[in-house]
């Protein structure tokens, strides 16, 4: 990106310097600034207050990172879009910020710095796993992917949802309970019971079903008794399960199977991966045409396909297979691969896990993880994945279906 003006790029400098000198080069002696934050408004005025507060704030945190988003100028403002990833109490985070700044003689006379509540992060870019991550770290990066979707790139189409550090609540709006979710909720024991009424009382007031998924850590720890108490069904679970170490893949394949790498140009190529998965995740109709703009938009989009690679693979030239390999947030993160019924058993998606394995290891990456259904699981433990815990999906419905939860995680 090539900035309107370079005081954008110095004001940035100065943020993750830290450095006092270069905060008096960029901004004059009387500046004043105001910081507008969810609890109200901070302000400081000469330079050495100004400085003061905003080294402050950048020493509180170990290990940020600043991203400059966008820039944009006139003769004597600067508008100023940034990003913030650190560690704040134990947690990951970002802070997308804005900032207003006011020029006087090549320097900044006055800042209007916007601040909204932080929110759940992962560590965007130019970062890679090592080799030698620990369980623990791998339970981390289970943790961390939760946060992998950039909004910033793209905002989902056919959806709308909320949530910030305490949980996550969104969907698409269809009934189906596999259209809507909940999520990455960070409740106290005490609260915990009146949110999930919350939560279903408002889904029932719009006559739709949803589905929540637990993961190991989420709270509070008796979070599944509590759903089961309020009258939400356990669908399935999938198994956390992670591959350290990506060479020496002894994965038998298919040779009559042909896979093809999803560029964007074939829509006869995007329609039958969208089919597949549709059928293979018993998704209704409803769902594939709300679905079907999203899935062609991250197809067709190139910056979207440097890190997330889509394939379908052919049988004799048909469609039989889809599968996919993200990398994001320091892994290789398998998504969901289908198999039309079919054509199972036929090594096509050992043939795919092979390949996105490849793909990763040639990009550098080390750890390959995926949230594996039972179907999965039975595969990817041959190779080389080790689970390190579950997940647990629940679903309601406003007049409970059982066959429609149960085939939310589907197991043939």
């Amino acid at each position: 990106m090539s900035d309107p003006n370079p005081i954008a790029r110095d004001w940035i400098n100065a943020l993750s310097s830290n450095d006092p000198i270069l905060y008096e080069r960029i901004l004059q002696p009387m500046v004043g600034i105001r910081v507008w934050n969810p609890n109200g408004l901070r302000v400081a005025r000469p330079r050495n207050l100004v400085i003061q507060f905003l080294i402050a704030e950048w020493s509180a945190w170990n290990d940020a990172t600043i991203e400059l988003l966008s820039s944009a100028a006139t003769q004597d403002r600067i508008a100023v879009e940034f990003r913030i990833q650190a560690t704040e109490n134990a947690a990951y985070v970002e802070h997308n910020r804005s900032a207003f700044l006011k020029l006087k003689d090549d320097q900044i006379e006055s800042i209007d710095l916007y601040c909204p509540a932080p929110f759940p992060s992962a560590r965007r870019k130019g970062w890679i796993a090592p080799a030698n991550v620990s369980a623990a770290q791998v339970c981390q990066l289970f943790e961390s992917w939760q946060n992998s979707y950039d909004v910033r790139e793209s905002v989902p189409m056919n959806y709308a949802g909320a949530g910030g550090m305490r949980g996550w609540m969104g969907g698409s709006g269809d009934a189906h309970p596999g259209s809507n979710g909940v999520g990455q909720t960070k409740w106290s024991a005490e609260e915990a019971d009146a949110k999930i009424q919350e939560i279903i009382d408002y889904h029932r007031q719009r006559n739709l079903g949803f589905h929540w998924m637990v993961n190991p850590f989420d709270s509070p720890s008796d979070l599944r008794e509590r759903l089961d108490r309020h009258g939400l069904v356990l669908a399935g679970d999938q198994a956390l399960m992670a591959r350290v170490g990506l060479d020496n893949l002894d994965i038998p394949t298919n040779p009559d199977i042909k896979i093809e790498l999803i560029d964007g140009r074939n829509d006869e190529a995007i329609e039958a991966r969208l089919q597949i998965v549709g059928t293979c995740f018993n998704w209704t109709k409803e769902q594939i045409d709300a679905r079907r703009p999203n899935f062609f938009e991250r197809a067709k989009d190139a910056k979207a396909r440097e890190n997330e690679i889509g394939f379908l693979a052919r049988l004799n030239g048909k469609p039989v297979a889809d599968s996919r390999v993200i990398l994001s947030t320091g892994i290789a993160y398998l998504g969901g691969a289908s198999t039309l019924p079919e054509y199972r058993g036929q090594r096509i998606y050992s043939t795919l896990l092979r390949k996105r394995l490849e793909v990763a290891h040639e990009r550098g990456y080390n750890v390959a993880m995926i949230h594996a259904e039972p179907m999965s699981r039975r595969v990817v433990s041959k190779y080389g994945f080790k689970e390190y815990g579950k997940a647990y999906l629940y679903g309601w419905m406003p007049v409970m279906d059982m066959q429609v939860i149960k085939s939310l995680v589907p197991d043939d």
